[in-house]
């Protein structure tokens, strides 16, 4: 599993449109647990989503709760589920009144009496029209069928959004995170806009500037769960902390092996240059929750 979300954490670039910005976002499946962008681990701009609700926060809020900060992104995913599955309901029920009144037309055509004495034209005008019918009837059958199949989906995105509010009481949050390079932060966590191009976009971790090079280390005791390339950002580690990875990145060297032990402070790798990523996500819903780092590190 770590290793498919880490290939797919990293975006070709650290900013990508935030999916609200552009098209209703759409919820995904269960499916989705080994491949999803929209909560693997990385420097977190995801296309995808949801899928619906906002995977980060108002960069404007770093002093957030934790906690509170996920109640909001689910309750958030929450109601994108229900304003889709709406959306897909009304569309299904068009598509099922529709294919209604073509069986209708379809059954007249298809039972349609031929005179005996039919010419071949009329002959070839029938046959064209009964296959017009059933072909009709073949697409709306497969259109009725994607809708069906969508809100199926909904419905179990229902459900896991459900359960994900019932699991956050009982997640084990930190109250403080070591920084894993020396630095400070340059690009924050978070919903902002390009200044240029004005594209609402969104990040899923935090830049550090540092210095050239700078050691990486853990920010907690934890175990390797993950260390080699992610796509966008170099090489990374993944950390699991019990109820929350952690994630270092666009490192161009790694110190330390799958499965070791960490404790905080411990060397994992140096930075390819002079920027180190950092993303704290939550294992709750597939491929977990995002939260801002920022408040976590200690001051």
């Amino acid at each position: 599993m770590l290793c498919s979300l880490a290939l797919v954490s990293g975006a070709a670039a650290d900013d990508e449109p935030h999916p609200e910005a552009h098209r209703e976002p759409r919820p995904r499946t269960n499916s989705e647990f080994h491949v999803r962008a929209e909560r693997a681990p990385g420097n977190g701009a995801n296309r995808r989503t949801l899928e619906g609700a906002p995977d980060a926060v108002d960069p404007g809020s770093h002093n957030a709760d934790p906690r509170t900060a996920l109640g909001d992104q689910v309750n958030a995913e929450a109601q994108t589920i229900d304003r889709t599955l709406a959306t897909v309901s009304k569309k299904l029920a068009a598509a099922n009144a529709l294919r209604l009144r073509r069986l209708r037309a379809a059954y007249r055509i298809l039972h349609a009496p031929l005179a005996s004495d039919a010419s071949d034209a009329d002959r070839m005008v029938s046959a064209r029209r009964r296959a017009a019918a059933r072909l009709l009837l073949d697409r709306d059958s497969a259109e009725r069928g994607l809708l069906a199949g969508e809100a199926d989906r909904l419905r179990g995105a229902q459900l896991r959004a459900a359960a994900e509010l019932t699991q956050l009481p009982t997640v084990s949050l930190p109250d403080t995170l070591a920084w894993p390079a020396r630095g400070k932060v340059a690009r924050h966590f978070g919903i902002y806009e390009h200044e240029r191009s004005h594209a609402t976009l969104s990040r899923r971790g935090v830049d550090l500037e540092v210095d050239d090079h700078a050691a990486a280390s853990a920010p907690a005791d934890g175990i390797v769960r993950y260390a080699g390339p992610m796509r966008g950002l170099d090489h990374g580690v993944i950390l699991d902390h019990g109820d929350y990875f952690t994630v270092i990145a666009k490192l161009g060297e790694l110190a330390i092996p799958v499965g070791t032990h960490v404790s905080s402070g411990d060397r994992i790798g140096r930075a390819s240059r002079h920027r180190v990523y950092f993303e704290v996500r939550v294992k709750i819903g597939p491929g977990g929750l995002p939260i801002d780092p920022e408040p976590l590190l200690a001051r």
